[in-house]
């Protein structure tokens, strides 16, 4: 499964020349397998044969559904199932737009319609059997390495017991014994289910349940191999705490390190996440009025409406920027939104790749065309995001979405809703006003939305693209002294509430928190 990479470096497919000589040789053995007459070439003067044609339209058909697969993208001895389905769907896709497409020009006269059927057969079993090939190889030089390396030199490997029989574990087991220098093997497994012990995962064998595990770090140790650590796996849900509590106890005991995988691997985040400290408390969320309800309901309405009416400006700007910056047309990037929660925002491309094919970097200056700037000019750019709208990441108005570096200092606030395609910081600042400035309109508008806010705003939209990007003083001034009374409010109930909490106990805080909601 290929995702996608904020890069123009790997943007680039390419095709592995196993593939194009499959891509060649599969309908040449189609015709020498169904007819070996086809590939008779005749008289010349009649034309190309037919089985040539097919021969010729199965090339071409190919070659795009590989790059648009991404066929060749993955190593052939990593070889694995999501990209067996990529060349079964490759397949598929070339064989359907062959046959359509002579079935169309020929009606396939003088090709058997059995031919797309073995043509198709014999491109996929190519493809996936020279994968296979590679991989069977690799994994042979992989395993002869290793046992080289094992009777050459004997190391003093850092042996652990794993905990859980899962597939967390059997990836960390072959984790292990693919590590180059090797420092720790997996020497045995544990499951508390009965009915696993006796088998194997990645090759370690699961010797017993959680309730023999003492028993069995013993037993290791009379055949003198030490158990060093013991680690856990996140997938195990099977196991009580209390048990986990008492292996614990033991490993402590015994002087053995116990941890999680993950723990073990390093894969906890060190920090906490940012977006964590954003989420609201409970009194601003209830402080949204019901207009936000309906407001869902509009954003879907109102979406779905723009995207048919804008279909032909849609087409129009898809084709400029087609020819201006090339394909792929449509720009994403990680913002956040309601509540911290990051997803992706749709945006036409208008600049272009910050590198060349040559690998070489493009001028700032230079990536910036007249077309996209008078595409983002007329705010065409933004025509994606009705599909965030959609999908409800975002809405039509609202805060806009910032990134994480271009947040206020206490995004709380702004972040209660979902960031909108426009808003009323846009309209009376934009990009000219500091985060703090936008921060307060956003906040302001929070706080006081309504359906005819919502459609003066609509209304000063449309004339926004005339008139550009301006401070409107009075409604900045407007929206800083509401915050400033808002938050000094905000801590003020905040302080009664702990001290509260602090010397009456938990009985007047309910009082407190409706005092706030009321604030």
């Amino acid at each position: 499964m290929f995702k996608r990479v904020p890069t123009s470096k790997a943007g680039l497919s390419k095709i592995a020349p196993l593939d194009v000589f499959w891509a060649i040789a599969a309908p040449i053995l189609a015709l020498a397998l169904r007819d070996p007459n086809l590939l008779d070439i005749g008289d010349a003067t009649e034309g190309i044969p037919p089985g040539y044609q097919y021969i010729l339209v199965t090339i071409i058909c190919a070659i795009p559904a590989f790059l648009v697969f991404r066929i060749s993208e993955g190593m052939n001895h990593l070889f694995s199932v999501h990209d067996a389905f990529a060349v079964c769907a490759a397949v598929a896709a070339t064989v359907a737009s062959s046959s359509l497409f002579l079935f169309v020009l020929t009606r396939l006269d003088g090709v058997p319609r059995s031919t797309p059927l073995i043509c198709g057969l014999v491109l996929g079993a190519g493809l996936i059997v020279d994968r296979a090939i590679a991989r069977v190889y690799h994994q042979k030089l992989i395993t002869h390495k290793a046992k080289h390396e094992a009777t050459a030199a004997p190391q003093d490997l850092r042996r652990i017991i794993l905990i859980g029989a899962d597939r967390f574990s059997a990836l960390t087991a072959k984790l292990l014994e693919h590590q180059r220098p090797r420092t720790t093997q997996a020497v045995a497994a544990i499951d508390p289910r009965e009915a696993l012990i006796g088998r194997a995962i990645a090759g370690v064998k699961i010797v017993g349940s959680v309730e023999d595990f003492e028993a069995i770090v013993d037993e290791f140790a009379v055949h003198g191999v030490e158990i060093d650590e013991v680690w856990l796996s996140d997938d195990v849900t099977s196991l009580s705490d209390d048990t986990i509590e008492r292996v614990s106890e033991q490993c402590a005991t015994r002087g053995l390190k116990f941890a999680r995988i993950s723990e073990a691997l390093n894969l906890t985040p060190s920090i906490i996440c940012a977006s964590d400290n954003w989420r609201s408390d409970a009194d601003d969320a209830t402080r949204l009025g019901g207009y936000f309800k309906l407001k869902r309901v509009i954003d879907f309405i109102g979406a779905s409406a723009l995207l048919l009416a804008l279909m032909p400006l849609t087409l129009i700007a898809a084709y400029l920027v087609l020819v201006d910056v090339g394909a792929p047309m449509i720009f994403w990037q990680q913002r956040i939104g309601q509540n911290g929660r990051r997803f992706l925002v749709y945006k036409f491309r208008t600049y272009r790749a910050p590198y060349d094919r040559g690998g070489r970097k493009i001028p700032e200056e230079q990536r910036l065309s007249k077309i996209g700037r008078a595409i983002r000019a007329a705010r065409l750019d933004e025509i994606p995001q009705l599909l965030n709208v959609l999908i409800g990441d975002m809405s039509l108005i609202g805060p806009r979405p910032l990134l994480p570096h271009d947040q206020p200092s206490d995004p709380r606030l702004r972040l209660l809703t979902r960031p909108g395609i426009t808003g009323w910081a846009q309209l009376n600042g934009g990009t000219i006003v500091t985060p703090e400035e936008k921060d307060a309109l956003d906040i302001w508008y929070i706080h006081h939305a309504s359906l005819w806010l919502d459609l003066r705003i609509v209304v000063s939209t449309l004339l926004f693209a005339f008139k550009g990007e301006k401070v409107d003083d009075l409604a900045l001034k407007q929206a800083m002294r509401w915050r400033e009374e808002h938050m000094a409010a905000r801590n003020l109930v905040e302080g009664e509430r702990q001290l509260a909490a602090e010397t009456v106990g938990e009985g007047p805080v309910s009082l407190l928190k409706d005092r706030a909601v009321q604030i």
